[in-house]
C-alpha cells in the first residue's frame, strides 16, 4: 500500500511537471521546433532613404494563424502567402513610410508543435 502511494504522488508529480509544456493543440511538447524568420528585407542594420515595405519568409512549421508583426511596437497587417514548399512568404506595407530614425521590426509566432519564437531586427532612415 505505502508503495502504490509512493507511485500515484510520483506520477502526479510528473503531470503537474509535464502541464505547462503543453502546445497550443493540447498535445505534449516533446520535441520542439520553433519557427524560423528569415530572408528579410530591408536586412537587419541596413540604411534606406525611407521605410515603408517590407517582407521575410518562415519556416514551413509557422503556424500563420499566430504570426504577427510590429514596426515601432505598431502592430502592422501583413499579407501570409504560402508557398509550394510550406514556407509563408510576409509582405508588409505601413501607411506611411518612416521617414527618419530607425524602423524595429519585431516577429513573432508559434509553430505547429506548439513552440514560440521571435526575430527583431533595426532598419536605419537616412537623413
Amino acid at each position: 500500500m505505502k508503495y502504490t502511494l509512493l507511485a500515484v504522488l510520483l506520477l502526479a508529480s510528473t503531470f503537474a511537471y509535464a502541464g505547462p509544456r503543453t502546445g497550443h493543440h493540447g498535445d505534449f511538447v516533446v520535441v520542439c521546433h520553433k519557427p524560423k524568420f528569415m530572408q528579410e528585407t530591408p536586412t537587419a542594420n541596413s540604411e534606406v532613404n525611407k521605410f515603408q515595405n517590407f517582407n521575410f519568409w518562415t519556416s514551413e512549421n509557422t503556424d500563420a494563424d499566430t504570426l504577427k508583426v510590429w514596426v515601432n511596437n505598431q502592430l502592422v497587417d501583413v499579407k501570409k502567402d504560402r508557398k509550394g514548399s510550406g514556407n509563408y512568404h510576409i509582405i508588409g506595407k505601413l501607411p506611411e513610410p518612416i521617414r527618419e530614425g530607425k524602423a524595429w521590426v519585431k516577429v513573432t509566432s508559434e509553430s505547429h508543435d506548439g513552440c514560440n519564437d521571435l526575430k527583431a531586427w533595426n532598419v536605419y532612415i537616412k537623413n
